[in-house]
């Protein structure tokens, strides 16, 4: 009877150990794990999915971390507990920095130096004991001093990313705030402090490896981002919850008598503290705001290289990233996807005939009568003097071959008034096509379009060919060519 007495709470404790080991070991390699999988199915998710999964996870942590924060440090306040001081100070850091990665004012390089400064003041805890801070203005100076702290660290965040993230040692810093989170585990552990904030700990050093190891693609970043941002929920939530357990307790035992709380600190010094708490907040303000306008005057930057200044349409460069991404989906997903090649017929004789302006008017037109044929889902660009690429996604030979015979159509009856008389313009086309089971790069894609469009030209010019695939045939050779009526019924349910 003893016996079976003594191993019910054997048994118990031996499942809560290894229920508590089971989960530190799975925080600890969690994030690793799930970036070695994202690394081996490349494509997942898709930029626009990662910035919003990013945003979203940095918002949830800066909420979780800034509610603790405000609980922590009244705790800290009314306790006077170093400890809890410093479980306050990184929340605060964790807090305003998720805060910037939310608003996107600082990248994977401010989230680094955030991590670095917060897993610091926790690594602090470990020779903190149970020290108080004395004196009758200990709350005030408490006040000040933590204040002073996490404004400083969010200035440093701000102020360091740049440099951070020109000089490519995010991953060095990461790896630093992955070794200080460690350090404070240890020491978490060691004071049997509660599961939720060893997990916390461990999550978060492993999800800044995480980041660190991370490669520049929509997905590997999540995973650390994701990490990062549940360790801070946690850590929030241990950090409170501790605070308020901590006000029922006993008496308090070492007092550490800070300077900014002596007795004979007089009135004109606290009124010099708050004057440099608002001085540093007016400070951070101002960085915030000087920070907001940098990335709106880059993102109108980025949007001005984007596109191209004559015709208003995407330029060169980014409908050849567009390209590179719309094959890679068709490669993965086994879609239809089209490729149509277009090239006004004579556009040099114009030129010269009518003059340079002309000619930038001409091919506005043309650029505008192309974007009202397009859909949402497609994608339109300018790619040589005269030559424009339509990329589109989920068309098939018979949609691809209806958007340019109707276009071509519309091009040829409805002229153009240019110095005074009308003008008839023409226009080759060659189409590529990527069908389900069939794999072709972007330059694959771009060379057989560009084949297809010069057996249009050297036929006599406004004629649409197709690729090699399709045996460089032209539209009007092909049997079962719908005629114009049907043709613009097919466009028409596109």
């Amino acid at each position: 009877m003893h016996g079976c007495t003594a191993k019910g709470p054997l048994n118990t404790s031996l499942a809560t150990t290894t229920l508590r080991t089971g989960t530190r070991l799975l925080a600890a390699i969690l994030p690793l794990a799930l970036l070695v999988i994202v690394r081996l199915t490349p494509g997942a998710i898709t930029p626009e999915q990662g910035a919003s999964l990013r945003a979203g996870m940095s918002a949830a942590a800066a909420i979780a971390a800034g509610a603790a924060f405000l609980v922590t440090a009244g705790s800290a306040l009314r306790d006077r507990r170093l400890v809890t001081l410093l479980n306050a100070a990184a929340l605060g850091v964790l807090g305003g920095t998720f805060a910037f990665a939310a608003l996107h004012a600082v990248g994977t390089s401010g989230i680094a130096i955030g991590m670095a400064l917060s897993g610091l003041a926790l690594a602090s805890r470990s020779v903190s004991g149970d020290m108080t801070v004395g004196g009758k203005r200990a709350p005030g100076g408490a006040a000040v001093a933590l204040f002073v702290a996490v404004e400083a660290s969010l200035i440093i965040v701000l102020l360091g990313a740049p440099m951070v993230a020109v000089g490519g040692s995010s991953s060095a810093v990461l790896a630093s705030a992955a070794v200080l989170l460690a350090i404070a585990m240890v020491s978490a552990v060691r004071a049997d402090d509660q599961q939720a904030q060893v997990v916390a700990l461990l999550l978060g050093a492993s999800g800044a490896l995480a980041l660190a190891f991370a490669q520049p693609t929509p997905a590997e970043p999540v995973i650390g981002v994701a990490a990062v941002s549940l360790a801070a929920v946690l850590l929030g939530w241990s950090a409170a919850t501790s605070a308020t357990r901590w006000l029922g307790s006993g008496p308090r035992v070492p007092t550490l008598r800070l300077p900014v709380a002596d007795d004979d600190r007089s009135e004109p010094e606290l009124s010099e503290a708050a004057r440099l708490v608002r001085e540093l907040r007016g400070t951070l303000d101002e960085l915030m705001a000087a920070r907001r306008t940098v990335e709106l005057q880059r993102g109108e930057i980025e949007r001005a290289t984007r596109l191209d200044a004559t015709t208003g349409v995407t330029g060169r460069a980014a409908i050849l990233d567009r390209l590179r991404i719309e094959a890679a989906e068709a490669r993965r997903y086994s879609h239809p996807l089209a490729v149509v090649l277009l090239d006004l017929d004579g556009f040099d004789d114009l030129n010269r005939r009518f003059g340079l302006e002309a000619g930038d008017a001409i091919l506005r037109e043309v650029a505008l009568r192309l974007r009202l044929r397009v859909r949402e889902a497609d994608a339109l660009g300018r790619i040589g003097d005269d030559a424009f690429l339509a990329i589109l996604p989920h068309t098939d030979e018979a949609g691809a071959a209806t958007f340019a015979d109707v276009f071509r159509q519309r091009l040829i009856e409805r002229p153009l008034a240019i110095g005074g008389e009308e003008i008839s313009l023409a226009v080759s086309i060659g189409i590529a096509l990527v069908r389900p089971g069939i794999e072709l790069g972007p330059d694959d894609l771009l060379n057989a379009a560009t084949e297809a469009l010069a057996s249009a030209k050297a036929a006599g010019g406004n004629r649409i060919a197709f690729d090699r695939l399709h045996g460089l045939a032209r539209l009007e050779e092909r049997r079962g060519t719908p005629r114009k009526s049907e043709t613009e019924r097919a466009e028409d349910t596109r």
